[in-house]
């Protein structure tokens, strides 16, 4: 039988000295590994701050100047869009200005058959002003006896040209 007796043996206590002491040498040099690792983490973040810093500079600038570019773009579409309509106001006035009141008073005096034949064969634009400057009742009969297709389409250019309600003094 074997006997285990109390007694440390000289052996197992020098190397359980050995043992404690690693312990004690591995915490110690861990806790300054990681005091070493903070401070140098630490001056990285600090060196490259700077750096980090003009880079989010520069990536703003860029938004910026995609942003700009768009706003321009629009900028250019609303313009365009403002171009075409002032374009189109001035064709209606050009329209309504080339027909004088004496052509539309020559008109109106005419028989509505013949008035319908003499505006059925002018350009849509002169066509059109004419219709426009005279009294609905002359125009409509004028309309009446025009043949249906070219009476349609001036009907439809003339309703395209002329302001709508609550349009007329609006800028």
């Amino acid at each position: 039988m074997i006997r285990f007796d109390d007694r440390p043996r000289p052996q197992f206590a020098g190397r359980m000295t050995l043992l404690f002491a690693f312990a004690l040498a591995t915490a110690t040099s861990t806790a300054a590994f990681a005091e070493d690792m903070a401070e140098e983490i630490a001056r990285y973040c600090g060196n490259v701050a700077s750096t980090v810093q003009d880079q989010r500079y520069v990536w703003q600038t860029k938004m910026l100047a995609r942003l700009q570019e768009q706003l321009e773009q629009r900028i250019a579409t609303l313009e365009e869009k403002r171009r075409e309509y002032q374009a189109w106001l001035e064709e209606r006035d050009k329209v309504l200005g080339e027909v004088e009141d004496h052509v539309v008073a020559i008109y109106a005096r005419m028989r509505p058959d013949a008035a319908a034949a003499q505006i059925a064969g002018l350009e849509e634009t002169k066509a059109i002003a004419v219709l426009y400057r005279l009294k609905p009742r002359e125009a409509s009969a004028i309309l009446n006896e025009m043949e249906p297709g070219r009476a349609a389409q001036l009907t439809s250019a003339l309703a395209d040209k002329m302001p709508r309600r609550g349009q007329e003094n609006q800028t």
